[in-house]
């Protein structure tokens, strides 16, 4: 797929997807205005597929087959926002998720409480972030408690709680100088008592380049 006309003003930032259908780099953050172009040396046909990441912009959508040697541009990107992606061949998961923080972000983990499992649900999951990205958790249903069994890799300390409101919650960046998976665990929770109701959760994946 031959790439787009790119306006002279944008910076545009390479992503390149090797021959193992890896991404370099895995994450990035750009300024609000530039794009990204990703470039295929697979030596296969591939597509990219974004997550999406309600309730933050829909920044980027998915490319059709991207043939060997081939680029395919997105944006600019003119608000703030997040997003992770995946490396597809046909329908195949080849690789991902890596992530893309335009602006102060951030990327959102929604919360919801499913009786038939018994836990919280978080969506999407696992999530990729840069060095220094933001996230955000976010609940529409109910109060959740969040614990990091390997450390809290944010800034502030202490995303231990999901309040019930999108608007209630604060986003949080990663202040660790690590390339790590960071676990969590949230579980439903009344005022000040914990319900014996089981645990859900997911993993933070801090990239680098």
């Amino acid at each position: 797929m031959a790439a787009r006309v790119i306006p002279m003003t944008e910076v545009v930032h390479t992503i390149n997807i090797d021959s193992t259908f890896k991404a370099s780099p895995k994450a990035i953050k750009i300024p609000v205005g530039d794009g990204v172009s990703f470039t295929n040396g697979s030596g296969a046909s591939i597509n990219i597929q974004f997550e999406p990441n309600p309730p933050g912009p829909q920044l980027c959508v998915n490319s059709g087959p991207i043939a060997p040697g081939s680029s395919y541009a997105q944006g600019p990107f003119n608000v703030d926002g997040s997003v992770n992606y995946y490396v597809y061949q046909g329908t195949t998961v080849k690789s991902g998720p890596y992530a893309i923080q335009v602006g102060s972000g951030p990327l959102y983990i929604q919360i919801t409480y499913s009786q038939a499992l018994t836990n919280g649900q978080c969506t999407p999951d696992p999530v990729a972030l840069p060095y220094g990205g933001t996230l955000q958790m976010i609940s529409n249903d109910y109060t959740y408690n969040v614990s990091w069994p390997g450390g809290d890799p944010f800034t502030p300390p202490g995303l231990t709680t999901v309040y019930l409101g999108a608007g209630n919650n604060s986003p949080h960046t990663e202040d660790l100088s690590a390339v790590l998976d960071y676990s969590y665990r949230v579980q439903k929770t009344t005022p000040g008592i914990t319900e014996g109701t089981g645990n859900g959760g997911g993993t933070v994946k801090v990239k680098g380049q």
